[in-house]
């Protein structure tokens, strides 16, 4: 990984910690995206990336609801962020580690929103 790309997803990183701080949840989704796709991108793997995206189509929307119908706000997610941890692990070109800290976060993430989201009984 070069320098660029590291700077891009560092920029990534940190736009998504400020907005996360902020409450700014358009924002906060939208640098989660960048962040997160910066690194699949990465990857080469066409087909892969395709998967993913197309799991995004349903996570993101999802996402947004869940905090929207909820009192839960962006800075939550930071208690359970990994992705500083994955950015050292790039900067080292740790592989193993960058992907045990992207796992992680996206693990983590769904299950404090899964334990801490209210979700409506069905009508």
């Amino acid at each position: 990984m070069n320098g660029n790309h590291l700077r891009t997803i560092r920029h990534h990183a940190s736009e998504r910690t400020i907005a996360a701080r902020e409450g700014d949840i358009d924002r906060y989704l939208r640098a989660n995206f960048d962040f997160k796709f910066a690194i699949y991108r990465h990857c080469g793997n066409g087909h892969l990336l395709f998967l993913i995206e197309t799991l995004w189509l349903q996570a993101g929307p999802f996402l947004r609801k869940l905090v929207e119908d909820t009192k839960m706000t962006a800075s939550e997610v930071l208690d359970v962020d990994s992705h500083e941890i994955a950015v050292a692990a790039l900067e080292a070109k740790n592989a193993q580690k960058a992907r045990e800290a992207i796992a992680s976060d996206i693990r983590d993430a769904a299950n404090y929103l899964l334990s801490h989201a209210k979700f409506r009984k069905p009508s």
